[in-house]
């Protein structure tokens, strides 16, 4: 077991010295017991908020007034490490679709643990590592359950992020989320990783309420978690890609949706030559096949938005569904769902390029550098990327989107295929990193350089310019003793046309 730091330690122990219960609780305890290490360290204990303050006092620990005490939270700054020590509470919930209405203290660990959201973050630990359990957290987490305290009707009712945070766990731990109430019938295609045997209905309208900010938390942690295929299913199955979450601008609340782009895609059939999955369950696949980096897993989730669209589902002459030049609306519809979740635009930007691009790869091989050389070329004189630094990162990034894409379909039981594609984008980053300059700041000589060089006063800006086109169209490499003397003979040869 992961062992607990000094401070969480000190803290256990100062208060049950003073004659207070005091525990680990939550989260912290769930990843001890299953060997991963905390995130963080929430503590609770029966003593009020003026107790806990004067206990750290009396150990000379300082506390940042008035921080959370409306919820009866103390934070303690000890060793350098803030601290949440919050006295044993319960909570009701009014018109927030997130914070309680009323809290209160409550005379009990069992009251307190209560009041959590899944059996496996309602447990506790003291300072001797003995676990409190009352609602079976720890049965749950040897089975890989997910499940609520109590009711899940009424504890999503009471905070419905806590519906994103189920498919968040799903996501990260990998387990199966099940409840007793609000059973649908079985959801996906069988004998897939992602079939559901079991689904359920959750009261999904209630995340009108919820920020915009703690939906795209989540979202987040569940698209970079080991199984996020899994935590994706469980949200599309329950509806919550369809809820709506909300932003305050100019004072006034307005309601936005989250993800309702994905629908379509639940259950779409592909051409069962290249796929062994529907459009859905596809892009579940790659999503898991690729790096867990925020960029590439959003990539991964929108880039086949554009398949079953108007104007872009065909069929072949045998039947079979075509979805020719979709990446191109795939890469519309990813921009508009990453504008729409208020994400910067710098991360916008590259999801974007890497959803509009994904495809180009897959032509490219069965033809010659020649074409690979141009298309890198291309995209560095496109005003995409500032430096060749930007544009090998991204063509790194593409590199594992194509991949992951291509591992989703048959090809990804073929090991020598996708050597070769390994292969194909490894050339492409090679070009990018050493033959393709972005902007004159990518070459091995600088203005200074051709200053000492020029005797006419000649514009250095026009001889760089010169010099990056000559080297990204290859017949001129970037290196300093190349690049000085092709200035020179520019040189030699501009001064020649002007004494004609």
């Amino acid at each position: 077991m992961t062992a607990i730091p000094d401070y969480v330690k000190k803290i256990l122990h100062m208060l049950t010295e003073a004659g207070y219960e005091a525990y680990i609780v939550g989260g912290a305890v769930r990843d001890l017991l299953l060997k991963l290490p905390p995130g963080d360290f929430d503590i609770t204990t029966s003593a009020t908020p003026e107790e806990i303050s004067a206990v750290c006092r009396a150990n000379n620990i300082k506390t940042i007034d008035n921080l959370g005490q409306n919820f009866g939270c103390v934070v303690a700054v000890i060793d350098g490490v803030t601290a949440e020590i919050t006295t044993f509470r319960g909570e009701s919930y009014g018109t927030d679709a997130h914070k309680p209405e009323k809290v209160w203290f409550s005379k009990s660990l069992r009251e307190d643990l209560s009041r959590r959201d899944f059996t496996i973050n309602a447990m506790a630990m003291d300072i001797n590592g003995r676990i409190y359990d009352y609602y079976n957290g720890m049965e749950d987490l040897q089975n890989h359950i997910l499940q609520t305290v109590g009711d899940a009707g009424q504890r999503y009712s009471e905070d419905a992020l806590r519906m994103l945070r189920a498919c968040r766990f799903v996501a990260q731990l990998g387990f199966d989320y099940v409840q007793e109430s609000g059973a649908l019938p079985p959801f996906g295609e069988e004998n897939t990783p992602y079939y559901m045997p079991r689904n359920f209905s959750f009261p999904t309208g209630n995340c009108a309420g919820l920020s915009l900010e703690r939906v795209r938390t989540e979202l987040d942690k569940l698209l970079t978690g080991k199984y996020a295929g899994k935590g994706l299913m469980l949200l599309m199955a329950t509806g919550l890609t369809d809820a709506k979450c909300r932003v305050k601008e100019n004072g006034a609340y307005h309601e936005i949706d989250i993800l309702p782009e994905l629908r379509h895609l639940e259950g779409l059939p592909q051409n069962r030559r290249f796929h062994c999955y529907n459009a859905w369950e596809h892009t579940l696949k790659a999503v898991d096949n690729s790096p867990r980096d925020l960029t590439i897993r959003w990539a991964m989730l929108l880039h086949d938005l554009g398949k079953g669209m108007p104007g872009i589902r065909g069929t072949h002459p045998d039947g079979s569904p075509s979805d020719h030049g979709h990446e191109a609306l795939s890469a519309v519809m990813a921009q508009k769902v990453i504008t729409r979740l208020r994400y910067p635009k710098d991360f916008a930007k590259r999801v974007v390029w890497l959803v509009s691009r994904h495809m180009r790869f897959a032509p490219m091989m069965f033809t010659k550098e020649r074409t690979l050389t141009r298309w890198v070329r291309a995209e560095a004189a496109g005003g995409e990327f500032r430096t060749s630094k930007d544009l090998t990162e991204a063509f790194s990034q593409l590199k594992e989107v194509f991949l992951a894409d291509m591992g989703a379909t048959h090809a990804g039981n073929n090991p020598q295929l996708m050597a070769e594609g390994r292969e194909l984008a490894d050339a492409v980053i090679e070009i990018a990193r050493n033959k393709m300059p972005v902007h004159t700041a990518d070459l091995a000589v600088n203005g200074a350089d051709l200053a000492q060089i020029m005797t006419d006063g000649a514009e250095t800006g026009a001889f760089l310019k010169y010099l990056l086109e000559r080297v990204r169209s290859g017949n001129l490499p970037n290196e300093r003793t190349a690049l000085l003397e092709a200035a020179k003979h520019r040189q030699q040869k501009t001064s020649a046309k002007a004494e004609i």
